[in-house]
């Protein structure tokens, strides 16, 4: 089966890379399908990746996690000093 690249322009992506969206070229030149239906759009247009939002929430929750270690910290050594430990 022959594949064609995608018309999308990626950025910091090699051409050659295995991660470069592809499709059959079954889709005639007027843009449909042999059923009469247009070909599906490739399916990083369909479902762009969340990778940035799931960054950001990873390290939103390290610091929150950092804070809480902290305060725990902070609260046993203050419970420790007011006991004569």
């Amino acid at each position: 089966m022959k594949e064609r690249r995608d018309d999308l322009q990626l950025s910091r992506r090699d051409a050659n890379s295995a991660t470069v969206p592809r499709f059959s070229p079954e889709g005639r030149a007027d843009g449909l399908q042999e059923d009469g239906m247009p070909p599906l759009p490739p399916r990083r247009v369909k479902y762009p990746s969340n990778k940035y939002q799931t960054a950001r929430f990873f390290y939103n929750s390290l610091i929150v996690l950092f804070l809480a270690l902290m305060a725990a910290l902070f609260m046993l050594g203050h419970w420790i000093y007011e006991n004569g430990g």
